[in-house]
């Protein structure tokens, strides 16, 4: 079973969240808080492997609490909750050290999609955040000739996008029409060129520079 602990200073919020989680098993809601604070508090106590973590509480923000909670707890993965959608806030909390995250009005979708990605290893951005980054990236585009992305090759820059996705090597192959071994080999090569050292690296790269499309 998953343990996940829930930190949203709404308690309808936090309701609607667990039903989602505990309706087809495999992960169960160890706890839930309305503040940062008393989650950094029992974190150590409850022992949870992610922590669905509202931006927007009470005192101290989802942001600050989950910088604290990831130098005190690296093993915890956090998946940022809001109902903000903007880049912006979106980067300060993967810069906090966020493995992923969803807005409020797509957690009945991409909720527990977005939990296995994390557990999994990889980041998770949904749909709608994606989609907000759809108008920048193509401005971003036009005058990308002196920008990092343009140190890729289109593969690779394909190969970033879907790796920022939160897909893994065997489903970019099935979707590049490649083989594993040569995603990987695209891998390194733009993380060589971009100084990137992982994913969660990369994911913030593709978010601030508007590289991620719906």
């Amino acid at each position: 079973m998953i343990r996940v602990m829930l930190v949203d200073d709404h308690t309808m919020v936090r309701e609607a969240l667990r039903v989602v989680l505990e309706r087809d098993g495999g992960m169960v809601v160890v706890g839930e808080v309305g503040d940062g604070e008393t989650a950094l508090r029992l974190a150590s106590e409850l022992n949870p492997e992610i922590v669905v973590m509202d931006v927007a509480l009470p005192g101290m923000s989802g942001i600050d609490a989950t910088r604290q909670l990831r130098t005190q707890h690296p093993q915890i993965k956090v998946l940022g909750l809001s109902t903000y959608i903007d880049r912006r806030v979106v980067q300060q909390m993967l810069d906090a050290g966020a493995a992923g995250y969803i807005t409020k009005s797509a957690a009945g979708a991409d909720l527990r999609k977005g939990i296995l990605a994390l557990v999994a290893g990889r980041t998770y951005v949904c749909s709608d955040v994606a989609a907000l980054l759809a108008d920048s990236w193509r401005n971003r585009r036009q005058g990308a000739s002196h920008s990092d992305s343009a140190k890729l090759s289109q593969r690779e820059v394909q190969v970033a996008t879907l790796l920022a996705e939160g897909k893994s090597a065997p489903e970019i192959a099935l979707e590049l029409y490649i083989s594993p071994s040569t995603v990987d080999v695209h891998r390194r090569n733009l993380m060589r060129k971009l100084d990137l050292h992982n994913v969660v690296e990369l994911t913030k790269f593709a978010i601030r520079t508007g590289l991620i499309v719906p």
